[in-house]
C-alpha cells in the first residue's frame, strides 16, 4: 500500500513536480536508500568559554565507571558489562516478524529477537547488546546498562574518542548521553579546559531540558557544550541553535472544547500520556512564534505575497493546534494545563540567505513533512471518533505547512541561485544519519490516545523520508539519492 501517496502528491504539486510522483524510490530498510535527518544545532553556539586560569579537570582516579560530586561520569578503567537485554523475546505469535529466534540476529554480537507493539501491530525485531569494547568495533566503546542517564534497557555501543581516563592526559574520559529529541547519542570524550561547560549545572534551565554533552560535527572530535533537544518533528521555535518552548501553567484559556472518554486509563498511564501531549502542545504553541518569525524573514528577503499569506494562515493554524493539544493533555491529566510566557518569541532572528535556507530545509521541508506523516498515523490509531477527527485535522493542516516549506524552498533557489542551492544541499546532506535509528523507547506507548511506540515512529519516519521527502529532493535536483 502506498500509504503516503496523497502527502507526496501534495508536496510535488507545490514544487511543480506531480508528474514525477508515479514511481517513488523503494525503501530497503533502515539505514539504506534516501534517508535524511534533522541536523543537530547545539545550544552552546553562544556559550562563553571558561575564564583564563581555570583549573584543569580533576585527575583520573578509581576503577570502572566513576561518578563525580557534580554528577559527571567518567570511565577510569575498562569494564565488562552485562549483555542482558531487558526486552521481551519474540513469542512467534507477532503479526510482523523480521526475526523469529535469537539465531536470526547475527549482524552484531549478543543479538536478541525481541517483541514489541507498534502502529503495524505486534512485531519482532533484532536488538543488540555488548559486553566489552571488542564487541563494538573500532572507535566505539561498550556502555553498560544503567550507567548515568543512559535510557537503553541494555548495554550499547557508543562513539568513543577515548577509552579510559588514561587516554586523556591527566583529565577524564567522560560519558555523554544526549537525547536530542529523536534518538540518544552515547559518547565517550575527554574533558578539557577548552570545553564550554563542565556539568549540567553550567547550562541553565530550558523548557526542553539542557545538558552538558559531548557533541560536534560529524567526523570532528567532540567537545563538551550545552545542548537541549534540537531534533524535533515539525516546525520548532529555534533561537541561537536551541529549541525553545513555554513552560506549563495552570490556565484554561488555551483549551479547545474537546471531550472524550478517559475513564478506563489507569493513573500512571494517564500521567505519562498527559505529559506527552503537554509537550506536543508546548511545541505547537511555540510554532506560532516560529511562523511569525518566518513571515518576518520572508519580508526581509523580498518574498512574494502568496508565501506571506500562507505563512500567516499557518500561524493561525498553530493556535488551534496548541488549543487542541492542551485540551487533550488537560482532559487526560485531570487538571488544567496551558502555556506560560514565551519571551523567546521576540529574540533576534537571522535574515541572511544561508541561515534562512538551512533552517527552512530542517524545520520545514523535513520537519513539517515528517510531522504531517506522523500526524496521519496518530489519527488513524486513535479510537475515539471526536479525538481522531481533531487530530486528523491537525495532520491535514501540517501537510499544508509542509507544502508551504517546499514551495518557499523552490522560490529561494530561484531567487538566490547557487548560494541558496549550496546551503540547501548541505542541510540535506548533514541530515542523512539522524533518522536511520529508532528514537529511544517512550515512557509510555498508547496508540489509542495518540502515543506511538519508538519503533513505530522510526519505521514511519524512514518510510516517509524515502517515499515523500526523497522524490521532492530529487525534483529540486539538490542531492543524489540512491
Amino acid at each position: 500500500m502506498d500509504r503516503y501517496r496523497s502527502l507526496r502528491l501534495s508536496l510535488l504539486v507545490a514544487i511543480g513536480g506531480a508528474a514525477c510522483s508515479a514511481s517513488p524510490p523503494a525503501s530497503s530498510g533502515a539505514g539504506e536508500g534516501a534517508v535524511v535527518a534533522i541536523p543537530t544545532s547545539p545550544a552552546s553556539a553562544t556559550a562563553e568559554p571558561p575564564p583564563d586560569g581555570e583549573p584543569e579537570p580533576e585527575k583520573p582516579k578509581g576503577i570502572g565507571w566513576v561518578t563525580e560530586k557534580n554528577g559527571n561520569i567518567h570511565r577510569a578503567t575498562r569494564v565488562t558489562c552485562d549483555a542482558t537485554i531487558d526486552i521481551p523475546a519474540c513469542t512467534g505469535t507477532e503479526k510482523h516478524q523480521s526475526c523469529k529466534t535469537d539465531a536470526d540476529c547475527t549482524e552484531h554480537p549478543h543479538g536478541k529477537c525481541t517483541s514489541g507493539v507498534g502502529q503495524v501491530g505486534t512485531y519482532c525485531g533484532c536488538t543488540y547488546s555488548c559486553e566489552t569494547d571488542d564487541d563494538c568495533g573500532s572507535g566505539k566503546a561498550c556502555i553498560c546498562k544503567g550507567t548515568g542517564a543512559l535510557r537503553a534497557r541494555h548495554a550499547v555501543c557508543g562513539d568513543a574518542s577515548c577509552g579510559t581516563d588514561a587516554d586523556c592526559k591527566g583529565s577524564t574520559c567522560g560519558l555523554s548521553t544526549y537525547f536530542n529529541g529523536c534518538y540518544e547519542q552515547v559518547t565517550l570524550a575527554c574533558r578539557t579546559k577548552e570545553d564550554k561547560c563542565k556539568s549540567d549545572a553550567d547550562c541553565g534551565i530550558s523548557p526542553l531540558g539542557s545538558s552538558c554533552v559531548a557533541t560536534g560535527p560529524r567526523g570532528a572530535k567532540p567537545t563538551w557544550q550545552c545542548a537541549s533537544m534540537s531534533c524535533v518533528i515539525g516546525r520548532p521555535l529555534v533561537v541561537e541553535g536551541e529549541v525553545r518552548a513555554a513552560r506549563p501553567r495552570a490556565r484554561a484559556d488555551w483549551r479547545a472544547p474537546l471531550v472524550f472518554d478517559v475513564e478506563h486509563l489507569a493513573a500512571p498511564a494517564r500521567e505519562a500520556i498527559a505529559a506527552h501531549h503537554a509537550a506536543i502542545a508546548a511545541m505547537e504553541h511555540a510554532s506560532i512564534a516560529s511562523f511569525a518569525r518566518f513571515s518576518l524573514q520572508l519580508l526581509a528577503l523580498g518574498a512574494p505575497a502568496e508565501l506571506l499569506a500562507e505563512a500567516q494562515t499557518a500561524a493561525r493554524d498553530e493556535v488551534e493546534h496548541a488549543r487542541v493539544e492542551y485540551a487533550i493533555a488537560s482532559r487526560i491529566g485531570g487538571r488544567i494545563i496551558g502555556p506560560d510566557k514565551l519571551p523567546d518569541a521576540t529574540a533576534r532572528l537571522a535574515t541572511d540567505v544561508v541561515s534562512f535556507v538551512e533552517s527552512l530545509v530542517v524545520e520545514g521541508c523535513v520537519g513539517e513533512t515528517l510531522g504531517a506523516a506522523e500526524g496521519q498515523e496518530v489519527a488513524r490509531a486513535v479510537k475515539d471518533e471526536g479525538l481522531g477527527a481533531a487530530l486528523a485535522q491537525i495532520a491535514e493542516e501540517e501537510a499544508r505547512h509542509a507544502a508551504l516549506a517546499w514551495k518557499t524552498l523552490q522560490w529561494a533557489l530561484d531567487a538566490f541561485g547557487d548560494e541558496a542551492r549550496e546551503a540547501a544541499a548541505r542541510a540535506f546532506e548533514r541530515a542523512r544519519a539522524m533518522h536511520e535509528k529508532d528514537p529511544p523507547k517512550m515512557p509510555v506507548e498508547n496508540e489509542e490516545f495518540g502515543v506511538l511506540g519508538a519503533r513505530t515512529l522510526g519505521a514511519l519516519r524512514r518510510q516517509a523520508l524515502c517515499e515523500v521527502v526523497a522524490p521532492c529532493v530529487q525534483k529540486l535536483g539538490l542531492v543524489a539519492w540512491s
